[in-house]
């Protein structure tokens, strides 16, 4: 299949300092590692990164328990799958029978994603769920895990709009870094004849919460491997619960070889069906194929349900511009010869909207409905993107009361709660998102108005965001919107409430089983905090009848431009539910981000019952302030800051009527890392200048330190205060630094001995690149992934072309500068200065001089980066050959990219004690 390299994606920013003397040392981050400590303070275990979505290999996951894995807890959802229905069809061409699959990277990279969404916005927070049957959380690669369930947050999403998801098997091809043995140890049968793989897949999805595994196996093994995959798969379908699927992968034939057939066919037909016995739920059939009719005339020669098969189409390059359309898979009459299976429909936020938020709004209205959006319209012809609505019907798991919606789609740039800002700052939480509409967007204008509707962060009611309704309007004139469709039988007790913004007046809309026209309801109005309304109807008038579709209508009293928010719909009578006691709140773990600032790992204990969601406050001045929200039962609070020793946290359980219960939440205390004094580094513009030039020093501090002090005798001036000062030099000679960071705790002094030489302007010293020269040669190193790629690419000034190797944990080169020569220092130019990630940013280096190339001094430890390039001024030294060291490659990957490497310098020898000193 083809796909991107995943890489892995999560780096908190800090200044974790460390002090040195002699080697130029940046430390910025607070390193990740494998390894747990426990704190001597408080005893909370601390953890140097927040808990991170499971990547495993054969090997890993045989000893994987959720007991032994930290991170478990955070990795689990409790959301149950829900029940769902079909809606109306829309429009003539839409299939009830067929369905479609959604092979989505819903998370940037395989290894290093937060278990439960981050401070990030652009994250693929879908929310197109009424066409999407199966979702599997795509994911893997040879360097971070090959065995990836999904994260928790998307399944709480996925499975509070009815969608199983299933975590992903992949076995890559042999060019992406694929291994037999990995597929050999995965089929090994144990002692007793069972698969202990298998029963490790099953007892991960039962701990996490999920529903089922995609098999992607397109490595190239032996005839008895293969026969192993396949026994392999029966072995589950006999264990796994009756909720869970297994699919696969139209890749591996029975001999062992990889072959992608494109079709349903007697070659591969025994991974999908052997006789009477069922051996993969779904097989999503390769790119590759050129008609569909004998895919499912074989499905039907087997007594299996032709929509089992999934025509895959591959967006993840060309998005709506792709060759093939969903109007490919239909047959003479329009319908559907098999079910549609779009891999990589993360398009409209990658590829094809580069992290844009906007633009992936407007890909998803393109892709999933059409460039109309609305699911009504049929006009796209077939040699266009028709829209997935064109041809699968709408399903809602609006199915019973209470229903409840912020439409919240689980990003923003703050969180509100009730109407009003209750923390600042751009985050993703998918974990709490909500049922979005059905239909995107149907929309009906009565003559003179001309609202559109879309997804705004701009206000919400509770949540990130809401839906906001604009355009002209004239004055008393409705517009109807249809929001859900449903499939809800009211008592005469029932009410619905609706809370807008900028609307006069809104009136309820039903659709009723048998009836044809649609039941209006008008409600009373209350005033809410900050513009909002809440407009409470009684349900009535539709007693003991079924809705099957709920809508508004709004208006306005005076014509005009207009902007109607909608904030929350609610249906069903509020009544007292017995919600779980929450109790024994503890802090299972920490991450010093920096000396102010901790992440706080924490879990609790609940039955659930009635439960929606928990929210997490922290006291600050007597008053209780948002924190976060999840459905889980173990959370991470990111950035805490300090604001004393102690600090009490408060979980609060809320039902599934949006009701805080106060009484039945609990608190805990925190303590904080004692404050320690500060830690320094120290930096330089440059350490060779002549006489009457200046030099900027710069300190990386920790972030409680309040004042940097500074000394450089015969300088001018002799001292300055500040993280960044400039410093003139009217002698030449040879000066130290003395650096002295200070924190309420105490003060940290760096000494950096003959740090800065000062030349005479008359001594025709040159400084320039030395890795340009035509003696500078590059011919030892970890690897290159291929000649265009090799390490003389770092070295020749040209920041189109780099020096990449991915096969090994710690990529270095050797520079060979021809000869001993005077080294000032280096700029490195990261994997964003040649256009790519700025995740794929070398994070941790050191560099290490030789004059033989046997012995070996350290002049740089570079820990933190995240910068496009980077710069790193030494002292002055005399060698030949400059060795680079990546000891992090990206910021939580091993892939090297170099785009530059600039060797600062003097092409002689002398310098160093040509100069006085001082």
């Amino acid at each position: 299949m083809k796909r991107k390299t995943l890489k892995s994606m999560f780096c908190l920013s800090s200044a974790a300092l460390a002090l040195t003397i002699g080697a130029n040392v940046m430390f910025v981050a607070n390193g990740y590692a494998e390894s747990t400590e426990v704190s001597q303070e408080t005893t909370i275990p601390l953890f140097d990164q927040v808990p991170e979505s499971t990547a495993l290999f054969p090997e890993t996951l045989l000893k994987w328990t959720p007991k032994n894995d930290p991170d478990a807890p955070f990795n689990v959802s409790n959301v149950p799958l829900a029940t769902r229905v079909k809606g109306k069809k829309m429009n003539a061409d839409q299939s009830t029978e067929a369905k479609v699959l959604s092979i989505a990277i819903v998370n940037r990279h395989t290894k290093g994603t937060p278990s439960q969404g981050g401070t990030d916005k652009a994250v693929y927070n879908f929310t197109n769920w009424q066409y999407v049957d199966t979702l599997v959380a795509w994911a893997g690669s040879s360097g971070e895990g090959i065995i990836v369930p999904p994260s928790g947050d998307v399944t709480d999403s996925a499975h509070r709009n009815g969608v199983p998801v299933v975590g992903t098997v992949f076995f890559p091809p042999e060019a992406y870094g694929g291994k037999a043995e990995w597929v050999a140890q995965f089929v090994q049968k144990d002692q007793n004849g069972n698969f202990p793989m298998a029963d490790k897949l099953l007892e991960m999805s039962a701990a996490y919460g999920f529903d089922g595994w995609f098999i992607n196996q397109e490595t190239n093994v032996d005839a008895q491997t293969a026969s192993a995959m396949k026994e392999f798969m029966s072995y589950l379908q006999v264990r796994k619960p009756r909720n869970q699927q297994v699919i696969w992968y139209d890749s591996m034939l029975p001999n062992g070889h990889v072959d992608w057939q494109g079709a349903l066919n007697e070659q591969n037909q025994g991974y999908f069906q052997e006789g009477e016995k069922r051996v993969s739920d779904k097989m999503f059939i390769d790119f590759r194929w050129q008609g569909l009719a004998s895919s499912r005339e074989k499905a039907t020669q087997l007594k299996r349900d032709p929509y089992d098969l999934f025509a895959g189409i591959d967006v993840q390059a060309n998005g709506v511009n792709s060759r093939r359309k969903p109007s490919s898979i239909l047959d003479g009459n329009g319908q559907p010869l098999v079910s549609l299976g779009l891999y990589c429909p993360d398009w409209t936020l990658r590829d094809g909207g580069q992290y844009d938020i906007e633009r992936y709004w407007e890909n998803e209205k393109l892709l999933w409905i059409n460039p109309q959006g609305d699911p009504r319209n049929v006009e796209s012809p077939k040699n266009e993107w028709q829209g997935v609505s064109r041809y699968y019907v709408e399903k809602t798991p609006v199915t019973s009361f209470p229903f409840l919606t912020n439409f919240n789609v689980g990003n923003g740039d703050a969180f509100y709660l009730n109407g009003t800002k209750a923390k600042e700052g751009t985050f993703n939480n998918r974990s709490v998102q909500d049922v979005l509409p059905t239909y995107r967007w149907v929309i009906d204008n009565e003559e003179g108005n001309q609202l559109e509707a879309a997804i705004s962060y701009e206000d919400a009611f509770n949540g990130g965001s809401s839906i906001k309704l604009s355009g002209a309007m004239t004055a008393e004139q409705q517009t109807f919107i249809k929001l859900y469709a449903s499939q809800l039988k009211v008592n005469a007790s029932d009410t619905a409430t609706v809370v807008t913004k900028g609307a006069d007046e809104a009136s309820l809309v039903l659709e009723l089983k048998g009836k044809e026209q649609p039941l209006t309801i008008q409600g009373q109005q209350q005033a809410l905090a900050n513009g909002w309304v809440q407009t409470t109807y009684s349900l009535k008038p539709a007693n003991d009848q079924t809705v099957t579709a709920v809508g508004l209508n709004v208006k306005k009293t005076e014509s005009g431009p207009t902007t109607i928010y909608l904030g929350q719909l609610k249906l069903g009578k509020e009544k007292k539910t017995p919600v779980s006691t929450v109790s024994n709140l503890v802090f299972s773990g920490k991450t010093v981000v920096d000396d102010l600032t901790e992440s706080i790992r924490m879990s609790w204990q609940t039955k659930g019952e009635n439960t929606a969601s928990y929210r997490i406050y922290r006291e600050v001045g007597g008053q209780l302030q948002f924190e976060g929200e999840t459905a889980n039962h173990s959370y991470t609070l990111l950035n805490q800051e300090r604001k004393g020793e102690n600090t009490s946290y408060r979980v609060i359980p809320v039902d599934h009527y949006g009701r805080e219960e106060q009484n039945k939440g609990t608190s805990a205390i925190y303590t904080f890392e004692t404050l320690k004094k500060p830690e320094i580094a120290v930096n330089a513009s440059s350490t060779l200048i002549p006489a009457g030039d200046t030099i900027t020093l710069s300190a990386t501090v920790s972030k409680s330190t309040e004042t940097v002090n500074w000394e450089v005798m015969g300088a001018t001036p002799q001292t300055a205060s500040g993280k960044e000062v400039t410093f003139s030099f009217t002698k030449s000679g040879v000066y130290t630094v003395k650096a002295t960071a200070v924190n309420a705790s105490g003060e940290t002094a760096v000494i950096k001995e003959n740090y800065l030489h000062v030349y005479d302007p008359s001594a025709g010293i040159t400084i320039e690149n030395l890795s340009t020269l035509p003696t500078t040669t590059a011919t030892q190193g970890s690897g290159y992934t291929n000649d265009r790629e090799s390490y003389r690419f770092a070295l020749d000034g040209d920041v189109t072309t780099k020096w990449c190797d991915n096969a090994n944990d710690k990529p270095w080169m050797i520079a060979d500068l021809g000869a001993v020569k005077t080294i000032s220092g280096f700029t490195l130019f990261h994997a964003e200065a040649g256009g790519e990630s700025p995740e794929w940013n070398t994070r941790d280096y050191d560099i290490s001089v030789s004059r033989d190339g046997n012995n070996w001094t350290t002049v740089v430890q570079h820990r933190g980066n995240t910068s496009d390039s980077s710069r790193d001024a030494i002292s002055l030294v005399e060698s030949r050959y400059v060795k680079l060291s990546l000891e992090k490659a990206e910021q939580n990957g091993k892939t090297a990219r170099i785009y530059d490497w600039q060797i600062i310098g003097v092409n002689q020898t002398g310098i160093v004690n040509g100069v006085g000193r001082n």
